[in-house]
């Protein structure tokens, strides 16, 4: 079955993109950091710097982001993935931002002034956020996309990409069973920092070790390192390699499309991930706490339902492995850094724990 038309992939990016660099940051995050004390910096303490980099006075910033990802998927090759998952035009898709290296510039303004442009050897991905105006715009198929935002709207914005977004995100996480110290200062895109370490000592949890670099001037979170079990480097690693404290000008929000350019204005709900498969407004709720919770959605089409809707989504899904349990039977995705178990009536777990702990979860009704 062939992939999206290319409007499609502007809405498969357009969703998929920020929500998956949110995902995935928020799940698990070495060259970029050195190592190299800076005694210049005023002593704090593990609760002064929390406390900072969780009520942030930095009312903006930009830069240059360079994450690096290795999340243990298996090998997805000649699986038949729709463009947009595997690629996008010619520049990478979805799947590929859990592997290798890649490298995004952000602008953050605020809440509702945010922009990122991921970029590729053969074009490039921006997003543009400017009050309730969302523009996807991809230079390589010289396409672009439109949403209007309603005032309310929680889409993770852009900036989900940065270390700043990814420290916030993970600090949610930090409980009474954390262990949280301050290793020697290190210096982040030339600038000093300091090292946060956040050790998670809850069963079940696949995370080792979070390590947060924090500018000592700003207070902005500069990079963002997280440790998996039995892994001696990071699955991901997301830090600056060109930082600038301020708020942006307001004309880097502004973006209007180039003459000739094919404008898509994307309707109110996304028409699905993959090809024939329309998804209900699915519940989405968060079982347990800290390290080990799980997040999971009710209401997605059941196996049966799914296999007519989409036999292609169907077909991938029976690619992993068949589990069952007394919460019912289903299939699961497991890798160093998370998993997911996908159940046959309908409802997704996931996670960066056991598989265990996914299981517990699903059989609480």
């Amino acid at each position: 079955m062939s992939g999206p038309s290319r409007p499609a992939r502007g809405r498969l990016l357009l969703w998929l993109l920020p929500a998956l660099a949110a995902g995935a940051v928020a799940l698990v995050t070495s060259g970029v950091l050195s190592a190299n004390a800076n005694p210049n910096l005023p002593d704090r303490s593990t609760g002064q710097l929390l406390t900072a980099i969780s009520y942030p006075k930095q009312a903006g910033f930009s830069g240059t982001v360079v994450a690096k990802a290795s999340f243990g998927l298996p090998d997805l090759a000649g699986l038949g993935l729709p463009d947009g998952l595997a690629t996008a035009g010619s520049g990478p898709g979805l799947l590929s931002l859990l592997s290798g290296t890649h490298t995004v510039r952000v602008w953050y303004g605020g809440p509702t002034q945010q922009r990122i442009a991921l970029l590729d050897t053969l074009g490039e991905l921006d997003l543009f956020r400017n009050g309730n105006s969302l523009w996807q715009w991809n230079s390589d198929t010289r396409t672009a996309v439109h949403r209007s935002l309603p005032p309310e709207s929680s889409l993770p914005g852009p900036p989900a990409l940065s270390p700043d977004q990814a420290a916030q995100r993970i600090l949610t996480l930090v409980q009474p069973s954390t262990t949280v110290t301050i290793d020697r200062n290190a210096e982040v895109a030339g600038r000093s920092a300091y090292v946060l370490v956040l050790a998670p000592e809850q069963d079940g949890s696949l995370i080792r070790q979070v390590r947060i670099s924090v500018d000592g001037a700003s207070m902005v979170p500069l990079a963002v390192q997280i440790y998996v079990r039995d892994r001696p480097h990071p699955v991901l690693d997301v830090a600056f390699t060109r930082f600038t404290a301020g708020t942006p000008s307001a004309d880097n929000f502004d973006w209007t499309p180039p003459p000739g350019v094919t404008v898509e204005h994307a309707p109110a709900q996304s028409d699905g991930l993959l090809p024939g498969l329309a998804l209900p407004d699915a519940t989405l709720r968060t079982i347990g706490s800290g390290w080990t919770s799980v997040i999971t959605a009710t209401g997605l089409p059941s196996r049966a339902a799914l296999a007519k809707q989409s036999p292609q989504a169907a077909a991938l899904l029976g690619l992993l492995p068949a589990v069952k349990g007394s919460w019912g039977s289903g299939h699961l995705l497991q890798t160093e850094a998370f998993s997911a178990l996908v159940t046959d009536d309908g409802r997704i777990f996931a996670g960066a724990v056991e598989p265990s702990v996914l299981y517990a979860a699903a059989g609480k009704r």
